[in-house]
């Protein structure tokens, strides 16, 4: 069985022009292990069909067709049950790097959250384990720093010294 399951996905949106028939039956499957790319034409549903697995439609949106994940039918579930597997065991990640993050509030809150809601950690725990992987990323951006300067420095010395080679 595929951890992930779409089929005859449809999602119709009412828009000021009436509604709109963004995805028309969508299906594939997805193994553990596998990742999948929805390529496109800007608006053809590829934000929609993803938003639709997340259960992140807007309320007014129509969705029918299965999605199964992990054997389990998404479609017709209320918000506080997907909220169970939302930023546990499926997400997204946005298109936009500039929506992706909320400028008001620290990154290590934001990525302490989930730890908080799914894995029942208390603020100070979830955001000590949020803020381990962005240690290790600062550390490495600060070698990478040190590397990209000392790189910097030495090409430095090299122009100099044929420069004064150069002179008589």
């Amino acid at each position: 069985m595929a951890l992930l399951e779409v089929n005859d996905l449809h999602v119709r949106l009412q828009t000021q022009r009436g509604p709109a028939d963004a995805v028309r039956g969508v299906s594939f499957a997805l193994e553990r292990g596998q990742t999948l790319g929805l390529i496109g034409e800007s608006g053809c549903g590829k934000s929609i069909t993803v938003m639709s697995l997340m259960g992140l439609l807007p309320e007014s949106a129509q969705v029918s067709g299965s999605i199964r994940f992990d054997g389990e039918e998404l479609v017709g579930k209320k918000d506080s049950e997907l909220c169970r597997i939302r930023g546990d065991r499926i997400g997204m990640i946005f298109q936009e790097p500039m929506t992706a993050l909320n400028p008001v509030h620290s990154i290590g809150r934001q990525v302490a959250e989930p730890l908080r809601v799914h894995r029942g950690l208390s603020g100070v725990a979830a955001r000590s384990e949020a803020l381990r992987p962005l240690d290790r990323l600062m550390t490495l951006t600060e070698r990478w720093k040190i590397a990209m300067t000392a790189i910097h420095l030495r090409h430095q010395s090299h122009v100099g010294t044929t420069y004064k080679r150069a002179l008589p």
